[in-house]
């Protein structure tokens, strides 16, 4: 690596040398971590409701709590699927349908939309959702090679 700082160069070297130790340390730093995802994602879902009034923060911090609780114990079951052989099949088509499905019907309850905005909002959801665990991840590799 070239990257004009030779302490980050070695500790990225270190990282990628011994994989396993990086990845042991970010999937120890997750759990720890894991509620900072509310805070990330509350500016995006705010935006989703900018001139709706009838809404403030708090009401978008109890809808992505909920969210969030319901998909980590969605990835419970999967992971208890991924055990019972024969149901491991459907846990990818599972892992695939049931968070948009989620975040639709959630979206829809939770803000009493119609289909429309419930869609459009959700497809912008499920977009906002990646992006945020990508900056999750990063910041997950950054506490693992520090």
């Amino acid at each position: 690596f070239q990257l004009g700082n030779p302490a980050l160069e070695a500790k990225l070297r270190h990282g990628f040398e011994n994989p396993q130790l990086l990845f042991y340390k970010m999937q120890s730093s997750a759990y720890k971590f894991s509620w900072a995802i509310i805070p990330l994602s509350l500016p995006f879902v705010w935006l989703l409701f900018a001139w709706k009034r009838r809404f403030n923060a708090y009401d978008h911090l109890v809808f992505i709590t909920y969210s969030l609780t319901f998909m980590g114990l969605f990835l419970v079951v999967l992971s208890i699927l991924g055990r019972l052989g024969p149901l491991a099949a459907l846990r990818d088509l599972l892992f695939t349908l049931v968070p948009p499905l989620h975040m639709l019907v959630h979206v829809k309850g939770t803000y009493e939309l119609g289909w429309f905005s419930a869609i459009w909002r959700t497809v912008a959801l499920v977009m906002v959702a990646v992006f945020v665990m990508i900056v999750f991840t990063l910041l997950l590799l950054a506490l693992g090679i520090a």
